[in-house]
């Protein structure tokens, strides 16, 4: 059995991958593994003007859109991020995220001086968003953000197709969100240390383990992603960010997509969403806004 890592960017965010495999096949599926999300941020990127997802946008009032798998599987999830969560992870806020001028990768926006004043403009709760077989149908008007679901579901796609392919342990990493399938046989989980933006002097505030078939933690913070005093996590009802008792949270799931849902659930919901995550499965760690020290 052999490890093999790999270091990158992907999404606007640093990637890693750490494979477990066979001395033969390790190298090869982490290989594999960077060259599928590249393929992956090709497809659903909203950055990106020839991305499959923003070609779909082009074709918004068309009629229904015959989609590759892998952008249907994100759409899929989209809808069903959107039902999971009572409509606290809308995708339909693409228009308010452009409004409020994170209209280009992260990195472009925050070297700006200064972001306009903006209207404020809701989800429309994944209205006018249909599923066919093999196709996708948006109204006129309608366009989708991505956010961090395509980062979890990469995850997903990415450590269960390596799975399949003979890893005996995946672990994914984008931006510090991490989906992982199986165990690594150096030790009984996958350690990840969990920092506290509140205070950069602060090493860590928990180590949490991750073990078995799939597991996921994701982090969501206000005080990351900020630009001209705003932030990225929306309240899609109100199309404003979201402004809670909640600055930061960390939530582990059984796949990607559903800690990167459950970790903006708590940034909207603030600390009362502890325990609704807790009765679907999920476990929340939550800070709060005053700082960790004075």
């Amino acid at each position: 059995m052999r490890r093999v890592e790999r270091i990158g960017s992907a999404m606007g965010s640093d990637l890693r991958f750490v494979v477990w495999a066979r001395d033969s096949s390790a190298n090869r599926l982490a290989d594999l593994a960077v060259r599928r999300i590249d393929l992956l941020e090709q497809c659903w990127s909203r950055f990106r003007g020839d991305s499959e997802l923003n070609r779909l946008h082009a074709r918004a009032g068309c009629g229904p859109v015959a989609v590759s798998e892998d952008l249907y599987r994100l759409i899929s999830a989209l809808v069903e991020a959107y039902r999971w969560s009572e409509g606290d992870v809308d995708a339909t806020v693409l228009g308010s995220m452009v409004a409020l001028g994170y209209d280009a990768d992260f990195a472009t926006i925050a070297a700006l001086p200064h972001s306009a004043p903006w209207a404020p403009v809701t989800g429309r709760g994944m209205t006018g968003v249909d599923l066919f077989e093999g196709a996708v149908s948006l109204a006129a008007g309608v366009g989708l953000d991505p956010g961090a679901i395509g980062k979890g579901l990469a995850g997903d796609i990415v450590t269960e197709e390596l799975s399949e392919a003979g890893a005996h342990a995946v672990l994914v990493s984008i931006g510090g969100d991490v989906v992982t399938r199986g165990t690594p046989p150096d030790f009984d989980a996958w350690r990840i240390s969990l920092r506290d933006d509140r205070d950069v002097r602060r090493p860590e505030f928990d180590v949490i383990a991750l073990a078995g078939e799939r597991r996921a933690i994701a982090t969501s913070s206000t005080l990351r992603r900020r630009w001209a005093d705003r932030h990225h996590v929306l309240d899609p009802r109100t199309g404003l960010p979201a402004s809670t008792d909640i600055v930061q949270a960390s939530v582990t799931a059984d796949c990607g997509w559903r800690a990167e849902a459950g970790a903006t659930i708590a940034l909207v919901r603030g600390s009362a969403s502890g325990d609704w995550l807790a009765t679907r499965g999920c476990t929340a760690y939550l800070l709060e806004g005053a700082p960790a020290h004075a």
